[in-house]
């Protein structure tokens, strides 16, 4: 499937975004949160067919092996349920 460039920018800028929410949260919280955050970054830099940035992230000397085995996977749902109380 081919994405028009509108898409192509919409999901680059949507994992943009969770870069930055990766660097902001591993300030106070624990690595496997940030790597969870980065590997869906990384899912939509693939997506969006920035392999560059792909393969920045996958080579990084701290995460890039944690990314790299997260990518193995099958992407996990999060099991998180709003009611409204």
């Amino acid at each position: 499937m081919t994405l028009s460039p509108l898409s192509g920018a919409a999901l680059r800028i949507l994992a943009w975004s969770l870069m930055v929410a990766g660097g902001v949260a591993g300030i106070v919280l624990p690595h496997p949160v940030t790597t969870a955050v980065w590997t869906a970054a990384t899912r939509l830099f693939a997506k969006a067919g920035d392999a560059g940035m792909v393969a920045r992230l996958t080579s990084a000397t701290k995460f890039g092996p944690r990314i790299r085995r997260r990518l193995a996977q099958a992407p996990r749902r999060a099991n998180l349920r709003l009611s409204p109380a």
